[in-house]
């Protein structure tokens, strides 16, 4: 019986002769399917060695492999003069070609840079998604669009670095008079000659350059000299500016929970798989500390191995970095390590360690950052949100003794400037989500001055006055920010209204404790407690509603002060433009045209003139 030969499959001897005209050299080659579209890029020591594995190679491969080795049509090669230049092509074409079969770092596009732009006279910082080299600006990231938002407003509230975007010349006025944040002693005023000069301006701006680089115990001890300076000259004032800036400084410090045994810049990688589903957590470590923690996810992986899949993303993480570490801690020895290594020492201009930890601290660390991929693996891939507030909430419950579930928490904050303009911010977790709609603001009336005690008690005793009168149920659970302090201002104001059995509890910020009315020590949970994140959660947001309608008061107030000596301008009209354009400085920059759409060809004009008098 004779045996029938199969017919060659064309496509297979087609790319054999491709592997001949293959060289034996280092290099980056293309994957291409029957459409001509680039389905994958890798680099190799050996071109043809390499390639040949995927043309006639043998043995176990996992279902990527295979899927990728059945769409393979043609193959493009690039040589190249050693392994260093191929991982510099390779992450350029990858960059380039987007292929499907590569991993790619599609989430990390998305992350905003701060930018200090010191092309400029007056450097300002900038929110940004976009890096541009070579003109000598400074970019801080890259950071998650929240936490840059936040350091920036941190830094317009604290550092005096102006915000406007007037192009301003040394010794020559933008403006005939500063604006408004000027007189808030938010900004030095660089645009009115005299006000300030270059040198005492770029004070500032090496505060936030250091600020935002995480060096913060060389920014307080540039403060410190300060200040104690501006006392010895007896120049109080400023004295006590870099004392509240330094107290600031320190209090953003103390939020950063975690430090390493050493000062050095360090990134810590924390890995977590299950069913081709990944999270990857990052910790970015800055002059021992803390500073950001990013999160990166994929869906439905296959044939997942962790020194190949980290291997990839760690070059796809750092190729649009600025910001690369001395040190890279991963969990498992990736793939031609030695060779990554160079790369990033290479791109840092300065010695890259790329290590797995196997004693000391950097264990502690990789460890915490495993546990955090796992947790956000846990967020994103099984439980939706809800379910998991509802578990925390049930969790809290326990700890606080509270019997029945915990379904509704109201929650308490203070925001005032030195006393005036003080609100109170009330916000409401209800059924496992924060509801906005049922958030409240009580403007306080009874208390003069900066009394967080008094203001607390204020706000508890309005609301609860009123859901008793109107026989609306209370909440399960009421939380104060704040210490022993708050908690008691606002448990004195439910006795007075015969409500002290309803649960109250406080968080104190600094040290994250929970205080309780008749316990003699606060609760401590683990930062990683889900009860204990639920309670900072609403403590946070109801931290961010305080301040934010604090500041739309201020803001109002001072807006509408200024526009009273309008002639023409009633009460009606100035709130007309404080809801249009929001500030003294928009309206002054307003147009005629801007002015008339908003009040009216004639009256519009009147303003124009009456603002822009005193101008040649």
């Amino acid at each position: 019986m004779t045996t029938r030969k199969q017919p060659a499959d064309p496509r297979l001897e087609k790319l054999k002769a491709r592997l001949a005209e293959i060289p034996e050299r280092p290099g980056v080659y293309l994957h291409r399917n029957i459409e001509g579209e680039v389905i994958y890029v890798g680099k190799a020591r050996s071109l043809r060695s390499r390639v040949s594995s995927y043309v006639v190679g043998k043995g176990a491969r996992d279902g990527k492999t295979m899927s990728l080795i059945l769409e393979i049509d043609s193959i493009d090669f690039v040589v190249t003069n050693n392994e260093l230049e191929a991982i510099l092509l390779e992450n350029n074409l990858i960059k380039q070609y987007q292929p499907r079969f590569n991993i790619l770092l599609r989430d990390n596009k998305s992350y905003p840079y701060l930018k200090v732009t010191m092309s400029e006279d007056y450097p300002r910082v900038v929110f940004t998604r976009r890096v541009f080299r070579g003109k000598g600006d400074l970019y801080f990231g890259p950071f998650f669009a929240g936490t840059a938002r936040r350091m920036l407003e941190l830094i317009s509230d604290h550092f005096r670095l102006r915000t406007c975007d007037l192009e301003i010349v040394e010794g020559r006025s933008a403006v005939p008079r500063p604006c408004l944040y000027y007189d808030m002693h938010q900004c030095p005023g660089p645009c009115v000659a005299g006000l300030t000069n270059r040198e005492e301006y770029r004070l500032i701006v090496d505060d936030v350059v250091l600020f935002l680089g995480g060096r913060s115990r060389e920014l307080l001890q540039r403060l410190k000299d300060r200040m104690y300076a501006a006392a010895e000259e007896e120049r109080f004032e400023v004295a006590r500016y870099f004392r509240d800036l330094i107290r600031t400084v320190e209090a953003t410090q103390s939020e950063q929970q975690v430090s390493s045994a050493s000062d050095a810049d360090a990134d810590v990688w924390g890995l977590w798989e299950e069913g081709g589903d990944i999270a990857v957590a990052v910790f970015v470590m800055r002059d021992g500390n803390l500073v950001d923690r990013k999160e990166i996810f994929w869906e439905k992986v296959p044939g997942f191995e962790a020194a190949s899949f980290l291997a990839e993303v760690v070059q796809r993480f750092y190729e649009d970095n600025l910001f690369i570490p001395g040190e890279v801690i991963v969990p498992v020895e990736i793939d031609e390590s030695e060779l990554v290594a160079e790369w990033l020492t290479s791109k840092r201009g300065r010695r890259v360690a790329l290590r797995v930890p196997k004693k000391g601290r950097a264990v502690d660390l990789l460890g915490l950052a495993t546990r955090n991929a796992r947790l956000s693996h846990g967020s994103r891939f099984r439980k939706s949100q809800e379910t998991r507030l509802e578990s925390a909430a049930a969790r809290l419950a326990t700890l606080l003794g509270i019997e029945g579930e915990i379904r509704r928490i109201e929650s308490f904050d203070i925001s005032n400037t030195q006393g005036t303009d003080s609100v109170a911010g009330m916000v409401v977790y209800d059924s496992g989500r924060l509801d906005k709609k049922q958030y409240r603001l009580f403007n306080i009336k009874s208390v003069e001055g900066a009394d967080d005690f008094r203001s607390i008690a204020e706000a508890v005793e309005r609301r609860y006055h009123r859901l008793i009168s109107e026989e609306r149920p209370l909440p399960d659970l009421i939380l104060i920010d704040g210490g022993r302090g708050q908690l008691n201002a606002a448990r004195a104001a439910l006795q007075k209204l015969d409500a002290g059995s309803v649960p109250i509890a406080g968080l104190a910020k600094r040290e994250e404790e929970i205080y309780l009315p008749d316990a003699d020590e606060p609760l401590r949970l683990e930062r990683r407690d889900p009860a204990l994140q639920l309670l900072q959660q609403i403590r946070d947001e109801t931290h961010r509603f305080a301040i934010t309608s604090h500041r739309k008061k201020r803001s109002r107030r001072t807006l509408t002060s200024e526009l009273d000596t309008l002639e023409g301008v009633g009460e009606k009209r100035k709130r007309t433009l404080i809801e249009h354009f929001g500030s003294v400085s928009a309206v002054r920059q307003a147009s005629v045209h801007d002015l008339s759409k908003v009040l009216g060809p004639r009256v519009g004009k009147g303003v124009w003139n009456q603002l822009h008098e005193n101008e040649t």
